[in-house]
């Protein structure tokens, strides 16, 4: 078994706007480590420890945005590198998924060579837009593009001091692209595996999967719930409809669990939403899979 340390993202920061095609904002999301890192969970993991940060409501900054975004990603970034010991597992619970974006400067502070760490997105959405292109301007479906190419806002940009070659990254779900990051995914040839690929020639998928997760020395996996159907995961931000089944991506969760070297994220469960308790319950065995 893994030794995690889990550090308790609270952000609900990259929903400053209602997310795209939906009423109103995530509120709640921001409660979701509380409600899957129980006493009881976490005593299964022997002892495993809990770091908790608090990003501000996008509601409560009134000025400079990305000014105050940066600020509280480097202070989150710093908590983690600061707290996390060499034996320990990172483990990032959010809250929204921008959480990732932290998640990954601290691994990325920590490892030397970007070349050597791969990076897997279950998703049902690329969050890889640059800010000019997005049809919202929530944070939330940026925060990768920095990661691996030139952002256009200076304050996030100057953060990320070393890149993830972008064909180090694989994504896992059935992807609703914006235009401008489908042009992305074009361009560079991104991997992703879909729900129909997993089904059709599931052999064939997790082998290409199992290659690309051995051929670095270090994972890092980020897991946004919403890449799973609704009838599994329906208190979400955004519920998939004919999305992924948590038995198609076992085969991806186990490959995962064998490598030496990971860190995690795991993002958008919303416990004020309906069907919150069976939400919950698929994240804890997510965790519980990978981390054993």
């Amino acid at each position: 078994m893994k030794k995690p340390h889990f550090f308790k993202a609270y952000s609900r920061i990259g929903l400053a706007h209602i997310p795209y095609g939906q009423k109103k904002l995530n509120i709640g999301v921001e409660q979701g480590p509380d409600a899957i890192l129980t006493g009881k969970f976490l005593s299964q993991f022997n002892g495993a420890l809990a770091t908790s940060f608090e990003f501000p409501k996008p509601e409560d900054i009134n000025k400079n945005f990305y000014h105050v975004l940066a600020d509280n990603v480097k202070k989150f970034q710093d908590v983690i590198n600061q707290n996390l010991k060499s034996s320990e597992t990172q483990v990032v619970i959010g809250g929204d998924h921008s959480i990732t974006f932290p998640s990954v400067l601290a691994v990325l502070q920590r490892i030397s060579d970007p070349k050597s760490i791969g990076y897997i997105q279950f998703d049902s959405h690329g969050d890889i837009n640059l800010r000019a292109f997005s049809p919202t301007d929530n944070w939330h479906g940026m925060y990768v593009r920095p990661l691996v190419d030139g952002f256009d806002v200076s304050r996030i940009e100057k953060l990320v001091t070393k890149k993830l070659p972008v064909n180090n990254i694989f994504y896992i779900g059935n992807l609703d692209l914006d235009p401008g990051e489908r042009d992305f995914f074009i361009k560079y040839n991104i991997k992703n595996i879909c729900k129909k690929e997993l089904r059709e020639e599931k052999s064939a998928n997790i082998k290409a999967f199992a290659k690309f997760a051995a051929s670095f020395r270090h994972l890092h996996v980020t897991f946004d719930i919403d890449c799973i159907d609704q009838s599994e995961a329906p208190a979400t931000g955004i519920p998939a409809r004919d999305g992924l089944f948590y038995k198609d991506i076992l085969p991806l969760l186990e490959i995962i669990n064998q490598h030496p070297s990971i860190s995690f994220d795991l993002s958008e469960v919303n416990p004020k939403k309906r069907g919150a308790k069976e939400t919950v319950a698929l994240a804890q065995q997510i965790l519980r899979v990978v981390l054993s």
